[in-house]
């Protein structure tokens, strides 16, 4: 009787170490899931960061396409040039210091 008690008791263990190893290989992979499934929505959401980002370049390189291309390029060097700082020879520069804090 003996060895029939062990053969259960061995049956039992190996199929509980079965069991408990098939487990743990279930909650690993739903967890790597949805690691994967996080990782690839965020990764979704900064592609489209990106091409709306990439549609803006596009549209900003064909205004200066544009500008470059018509008869209002001196006018559109000056405008850039005076954003910068800049003034002609015979020109004064008077800088606003009263709204300053």
């Amino acid at each position: 009787m003996k060895a029939g008690m062990k053969s259960i008791s061995k049956k039992s263990l190996i199929k509980g170490v079965v069991i408990v190893l098939f487990a743990a290989l279930v909650l690993y992979c739903s967890f790597s899931l949805f690691s994967n499934y996080a990782d690839i929505s965020r990764l979704k959401a900064q592609a489209a960061e990106y091409d709306a980002e990439y549609e803006q370049q596009l549209a900003e390189n064909e205004k200066i396409k544009a500008i470059l291309d018509s008869d209002n390029l001196d006018d559109y060097i000056e405008q850039k040039a005076r954003e910068k700082g800049y003034a002609k020879d015979d020109e004064m520069v008077f800088y606003d210091i009263s709204s300053s804090k």
